[in-house]
């Protein structure tokens, strides 16, 4: 987003919070409880969705030189996520083109050669096959230039390696990337995530279904009771700019600053000293934008009733490296951003274990809900657009 845009949104937030109002939608609307439960359509979500689409994986200080390399659990499978001599990124499948071994057991690493630890296959981090132990006897009718390793369509932007698994015939990974992003592409670009670095990284699995986790970030109305002690007293009850962007979508969450900026020089202020904002890049990153730092979080699907979420801290650091003065301070962010988090994601587990009592047939949402309604009706079009 441009300044003159931030400045638009923040007098929506000043014209919330002078009404002590929030963004209402036209009506309330019901999610009906077979969304969450049916493996079917889980499966459907997984092709046409999460296999599917472009979606950030690795950022790019994770992957600090040429050579370097990091493996990432994802929807797709293992993969390993690479730069070459030339700095390029690259994704291929942690699989060996031999017999089909794991190639990378480290987490990351920094290597002119990706040996697999069966046969010593080698390759490069371009995915170039290299090496191949007794090839003359052993495998005369090989063609190294067509046992590279098997790859996934990746590009560097906005800071982060992303894959693009399905893209048109002919369409070049960052055509497809922009076409996904469209107006979201400019706030990515606001956020200026190519000058943070990764600070810490937390990953764990939770009981419920992946569109519940992703609902929970979306609203402000349950901070008074779900986070009464943690962050509530920090930001406006039940207030909030909610917006759709393009096909992802955008909450700001107006804090207390507000007060005080609303009555001094709101045309001076910036969108980070007064709200914390989530943009909700599907599928499924959320990136929740605070005052100096980001927080990642990513939302894995592992079966209907099981969802790995991933939440990574960037910070900025001077030079690549973090103050060493700075360190306790992000730390005490971290510990606040995951007890926070996880008292949302307990709630989404409390959810998804009464959804099958027959209690309810559908979840309400309220018209200060009006973006769940959304999301999902999202996840509908993704869903008929990939039976066609």
């Amino acid at each position: 987003m441009d300044r003159a845009e931030e400045i638009r949104l923040m007098e929506q937030c000043f014209s919330l919070h002078a009404r002590n109002s929030t963004t209402l939608a036209e009506s309330e609307a019901r999610s009906p409880v077979s969304r969450y439960l049916d493996p079917a359509r889980f499966e459907a979500e997984m092709s046409h969705i999460h296999r599917a689409l472009p979606m950030p994986v690795v950022h790019g200080s994770e992957l600090p030189g040429p050579h370097s390399f990091r493996r990432v659990a994802t929807s797709l499978g293992d993969l390993v996520v690479t730069r070459d001599e030339a700095g390029r990124v690259h994704a291929f499948h942690n699989v060996c083109r031999h017999r089909g071994a794991r190639l990378v057991n480290a987490d990351d690493g920094c290597s002119r050669r990706l040996t697999c630890p069966y046969h010593a296959w080698s390759y490069a981090t371009d995915g170039s096959l290299q090496g191949v132990p007794g090839q003359a006897d052993c495998f005369p009718g090989l063609e190294r230039s067509e046992a590279g390793l098997s790859s996934v369509p990746a590009l560097e932007a906005y800071g982060f390696v992303w894959l693009c698994p399905q893209l048109p015939a002919g369409q070049a990974p960052a055509d497809g990337l922009e076409q996904h992003l469209g107006r979201m592409g400019s706030d990515l670009g606001w956020m200026q995530m190519e000058n943070l670095v990764v600070f810490k990284r937390e990953s764990r699995q939770w009981q419920g279904n992946w569109k519940l986790f992703t609902e929970g970030g979306m609203e402000t109305y349950h901070f008074r009771t779900a986070h009464r002690k943690t962050i509530a007293p920090y930001f406006l009850n039940n207030c909030s700019q909610q917006a759709r962007v393009s096909q992802h979508f955008r909450v700001i969450m107006p804090t207390r600053a507000i007060e005080q900026t609303a009555k001094t020089s709101p045309e001076r202020g910036s969108l980070r000293d007064l709200s914390h904002t989530v943009f909700v890049v599907v599928p499924q990153s959320t990136f929740l934008v605070q005052e100096r730092h980001i927080d990642w979080v990513q939302i894995r699907p592992l079966a209907v009733d099981r969802s790995e979420i991933i939440v990574t801290s960037l910070v900025p650091a001077e030079g690549g490296q973090i103050a060493e003065s700075e360190l306790s301070h992000w730390q005490k962010n971290f510990d606040i951003t995951l007890t926070t988090l996880d008292e949302d994601f307990v709630l989404g587990e409390s959810i998804h274990s009464g959804l099958a009592s027959g209690a309810n047939d559908a979840l309400r949402f309220g018209r200060n809900e009006g973006l769940l309604d959304a999301f999902n009706l999202w996840v509908d079009e993704q869903l008929a657009r990939g039976q066609r």
